[in-house]
């Protein structure tokens, strides 16, 4: 029998889904009356997620943050939450159907994850300390991942790219985004498969865990490539137009992160699915979940580049940059000391009721604190180096993508959080 908050989660699923489709009609058709329509079936869909919680929490008799499903269910909860108060305090319908795919993406995740109730907790969950560390670190991200999309909004606005006719693969921008952007990855990737052929001991990728072999091979080559070469076509990019002034970078930053989430997220569904399935006990997988990532991020971009610079999309989106900035900002002091409170001081105190230590170089914990390293050192760059605008919006993206990493960093390099 399925359980009653069950229902209920999938109640909001539909809500949001349903909100984020008026939403998307909203921004193609620019009428506000049908992005009020999205707003309604958006809160249609907070409310029962908000019962379905309570309900959880009634039927397990104890707090529901012990497994990954309720830890992103109150991340898209708060995350939903604060698209209500942008729009009670802001009145931007266009801000809000930005936020909404955040939150559908959020809950499709939720959905392919475990959703039985623990009734009884293990003793290393049986701690208050916990309910303190889950929940604030829950909240803290889910206001990251408003300012993840305040900044992806300020950075597709840029106003060489609205103005200007030419997409961003012009001129001498091309080739490179061809060989550098495509052709050197695929080029590695190929390389080094042909390491599979030779004896196991020249095996590619064998070092502690089991061999990656086959296609497994070429996409983790693929994985660890494919950032070389973007990070590679940029620096040479910049070489050769040293004497130009650079344009488009912040867009072009923001449809290729948000191609990759939904890259990633079409590679979970296929993993998921058994479709595709990544090789397990190597220490290398991660790099072979990128690599099919990065595959079907490709033409994720190339679609959501030609949308936004079809027609007057981009001029369309008359949202002040200055606001998505400040925006962008105060979500980043808010969740700065949720996370820090919750992530790092409650998690250390639990860690050491549960494991008598308060630090055991667990995969989550290190990635806790490089998230925390990595927002204290954009707080400061911000308040005392003066980054905003494009810096700050890039900045804030790569943070969100920190935590997105952090948070599923177990499924590949397991340790004490594995059990989520």
């Amino acid at each position: 029998m399925v359980s009653p908050d069950i229902w209920l989660f999938w109640w909001a699923f539909w809500c949001y889904l349903t909100s984020f489709a008026l939403f998307s009609v909203f921004l193609a058709t620019g009428k506000d009356r049908i992005g009020w329509f999205g707003a309604a079936a958006a809160g249609l869909g907070f409310l029962p997620q908000t019962v379905g919680f309570f309900i959880r929490w009634a039927i397990s008799r104890h707090y529901p943050m012990s497994n990954m499903y309720e830890y992103l269910a109150i991340m898209s909860w708060m995350a939903a939450m604060m698209m209500g108060i942008v729009l009670w305090k802001y009145r931007r319908l266009k801000i809000a159907a930005l936020i909404s795919p955040i939150i559908f993406m959020l809950m499709v995740t939720a959905s392919m994850l475990p959703k039985e109730i623990n009734m009884q907790l293990m003793p290393a969950l049986q701690s208050y300390w916990l309910t303190i560390h889950v929940t604030l670190a829950a909240i803290a991200s889910g206001s990251f991942a408003v300012g993840a999309v305040t900044s992806f909004l300020y950075l597709i606005r840029d106003p060489e790219m609205v103005s200007s006719k030419k997409g961003p693969f012009s001129g001498k921008m091309k080739p490179i985004a061809f060989t550098m952007g495509i052709g050197f990855p695929v080029g590695l990737a190929l390389i080094l498969a042909l390491f599979q052929a030779l004896p196991a001991s020249a095996a590619t990728f064998n070092l502690g865990g089991n061999p990656i072999n086959g296609i497994g091979s070429a996409l983790t080559a693929f994985g660890i490539g494919a950032p070389l070469g973007a990070i590679g076509w940029t620096l040479i990019y910049r070489r050769i137009n040293r004497t130009e002034k650079a344009s488009g970078g912040g867009y072009l930053a923001a449809v290729a992160f948000l191609s990759f989430l939904l890259g990633a997220l079409l590679a979970g569904i296929l993993t998921k699915s058994h479709i595709f399935g990544i090789t397990q006990g190597s220490p290398f997988r991660i790099f072979e979940f990128f690599g099919l990532s990065w595959i079907l991020a490709l033409p994720c971009f190339f679609l959501l580049n030609s949308f936004f610079r079809s027609g007057k999309r981009l001029a369309s989106l008359k949202l002040d940059r200055g606001l998505m900035d400040d925006i962008s900002a105060g979500t980043v002091k808010l969740g700065y000391p949720l996370y820090t409170v919750g992530a790092l001081f409650a998690g250390a105190i639990w860690a050491e009721q549960a494991w008598g230590s308060f630090w055991s170089w667990d995969p989550k914990e290190v990635g806790a604190l490089i998230v925390w390293l990595f927002y204290s050192g954009f707080l400061h760059a911000r308040l005392q180096r003066g980054w905003t605008g494009t810096k700050s919006a890039i900045l804030s993206l790569a943070g969100f993508g920190m935590i997105l990493l952090s948070f599923f960093g177990n499924y590949f390099f397991g340790g004490l959080h594995a059990y989520t």
